[in-house]
């Protein structure tokens, strides 16, 4: 069983706090170590993965021991950095059919792992994958971005996993209504559960964190956390009571998606006056030990989670914890949280407002948390869970690859297109209209999406204008054929001085060419039926003759063979803006200063 930890090394670079994603793979990790998982991480710039060595894998065994503090979080980064240079120049792993890849970590933020996961799988390696929450699809509240990267993340865990282990029921249940809202088959897996993350035996001792009584919320500051009504139900309790009588409001989390509604009148407010406080760095797990040590009671009115650690912490420490009831919220509060309507200030308030009247039944409640709580739950048990999918997975037959549809003559383009500038800015809008909205090749409207799986291969990070191809590596670029007949594949490479030497191989035969980077490379795919797959490969042999030192990427289009115009205005097309970057270039000065050189070198002035 190889596990990645691509997201977590990454994240540790960052120097920040590590969130409940994080912790969650720092605490399995040495579980599954000792079930005899290898470790390996992404090298992004090759597009493959490279297996961690002793010293670094030792990093790992004892990562979830160590308190997080401004400390810890230099010594994390200084060993992420190492394992990531190390890596650019590592072994890439070859996977057999037999061998199991688990991913733990926040895969759907790195489009980079999501296409060397597609292209493993191309290869034999059956995929396991540990999901959290279905939030970005779920709830408001994330960027157009992230939803569509998600959305990406979800669908690739419908077409290569082969089991989908989930940290909840609720979320197992929420991806189950994703796939069937879809008409797809959800991959089988278990609901996990999680531990607590924080051992309140090591903060029995720690002093008061606050000079005032407090009330602790924890959680990211992100609209779906719901700090404005926990703001507004703050505000009427003092209007009722006084300032003297409520406690403040700590709130501790990285800031998030769309907060600027509770930031904008956080700072309006001045936190009603100092009465709200948001901590949103630098609180490391000794601190925030001891905000939960003493605070008086939590709140956590989300409106929707994939497990809701800051509930089971609360109650682990003895706390009475007010919770919104949905998603998998009961699942950690069980049936020791105070439980209201999610997003409701009125029933936040009336819950806050009977804990601050009535300190008996407060006091009555902490009782029944302490006698009651079990925290049985362990990360040896996670393990045990993940294990059991893992072995599943590599008992049942391996998924099938998929060959994506694509429609005869449209162009994909690879380059990022952003959302177009505003028409009151008449150069910026231009550019866009004429270098972004529209394909390279043959001029079409660039949105929409491109299938995904169409290439696979050693392709990197994607760039915002495609992809690059270095020396040495390939990808493959894989259709259902959409009508029968013989079908070529127009690429088009990057514009850039140089020349490069490549091997296509597929189904129409062997193709070296020595191409000018810039113009078109034309792939056959032989003949075929519609509906059967078609895979043409793509090797770069030779980029020793170029500036960058690699191939460029751009766009392709599926033409059928004898579609000469097609074919020909790709080409003009092409033809076209390499003149117009000559003509460019022959005009700087720095062109002028070297026709010496390059008559002396044989290359024209």
């Amino acid at each position: 069983m190889w596990v990645d930890v691509t997201d977590v090394v990454e994240f540790f670079t960052r120097k920040e706090s590590p969130s409940g994603v994080q912790r969650v793979v720092l605490g399995v990790l040495p579980a599954l170590m000792e079930s005899g998982a290898r470790l390996m991480v992404l090298d992004r710039s090759r597009g493959l993965f490279v297996e961690l060595v002793d010293q670094e894998k030792a990093f790992f065994a004892d990562a979830s021991e160590i308190l997080d503090n401004e400390t810890s979080r230099v010594e994390r980064s200084t060993t992420a950095l190492s394992i990531l240079e190390r890596a650019h120049n590592g072994r890439e792993v070859i996977f057999t059919m037999e061998n199991v890849g688990l991913f733990l970590g926040a895969t759907w933020i790195n489009d980079a792992l999501m296409m060397a996961i597609r292209d493993t799988h191309s290869r034999g390696l059956r995929c396991v994958f540990l999901l959290y929450d279905l939030t970005p699809v779920r709830e408001a509240g994330h960027t157009k971005t992230m939803t569509r990267l998600f959305e990406k993340y979800l669908s690739l865990l419908v077409e290569v996993a082969s089991s989908v282990p989930a940290i909840s029921q609720a979320t197992r249940s929420d991806f189950e209504q994703w796939c069937a809202e879809r008409k797809s088959k959800a991959p089988s897996g278990h609901a996990t559960g999680l531990p607590r993350g924080l051992n309140p035996a090591e903060f029995a001792l720690t002093p008061e964190p606050w000079p005032r009584p407090y009330v602790l919320m924890v959680g990211t500051i992100e609209s779906r956390k719901n700090h404005l009504a926990a703001l507004r139900a703050w505000q009427v309790l003092m209007e009722r009571h006084g300032t003297d009588l409520v406690p403040d409001l700590v709130c501790v989390g990285r800031l998030g998606w769309h907060s600027d509604s509770f930031l904008d009148e956080y700072r309006r407010t001045n936190g009603l006056n100092g009465k709200i406080s948001v901590l949103s760095g630098g609180v490391g797990d000794q601190k925030l030990g001891a905000f939960y040590r003493h605070a008086a009671f939590t709140i956590y009115p989300s409106s929707h989670e994939g497990w809701g650690l800051p509930v089971s912490e609360s109650l682990a420490f003895g706390k009475v914890v007010i919770a919104a009831e949905n998603s998998s919220i009961p699942e950690a509060g069980g049936s020791l949280a105070t439980y209201i309507p999610a997003g409701s200030a009125e029933e936040l308030r009336d819950a806050v407002e009977t804990l601050l009247l009535d300190p008996a039944s407060l006091h009555a409640q902490e009782d029944r948390i302490r006698s009651s709580y079990s925290d049985s739950l362990t990360w040896h048990d996670v393990a045990h869970v993940l294990m059991r999918d893992v072995r599943d997975a590599a008992e049942r037959e391996a998924r099938a690859v998929t060959f994506p549809t694509v429609d005869l003559g449209k162009e994909y383009s690879f380059a990022t297109v952003g959302e177009p500038p505003s028409p009151d800015y008449a150069d910026q809008y231009a550019d866009h209209v004429m270098f972004e909205a529209t394909t390279p090749m043959l001029g079409q409207d660039a949105q929409g999406s491109i299938p995904e799986g169409l290439l696979l291969g050693h392709l990197g990070s994607p760039q915002t204008w495609g992809y690059e191809l270095h020396a040495g590596r390939r990808f493959d670029f894989r259709i259902t054929r959409p009508v029968a007949g013989e079908l070529v594949v127009l690429l088009l490479t990057r514009s850039q001085p140089g020349v490069v030497k490549v091997e296509a191989s597929g189904p129409g035969g062997v193709v070296h060419q020595e191409l000018h980077l810039g113009s078109v490379l034309t792939l056959p795919l032989g003949n075929g039926a519609a509906g059967e797959p078609a895979l043409a490969s793509l090797r770069v042999i030779d980029a020793s003759d170029t500036v960058e030192g690699f191939m460029g990427v751009r766009s392709v289009v599926v033409l059928e063979r004898d579609d000469s115009a097609t074919q020909i205005l790709a080409y003009k097309s092409a033809a076209e803006a390499l003149r117009q970057e000559l003509d460019f270039l022959q005009g700087t000065r720095s062109w002028r200063l070297t026709a010496p050189l390059r008559r002396w070198k044989g290359r024209g002035a």
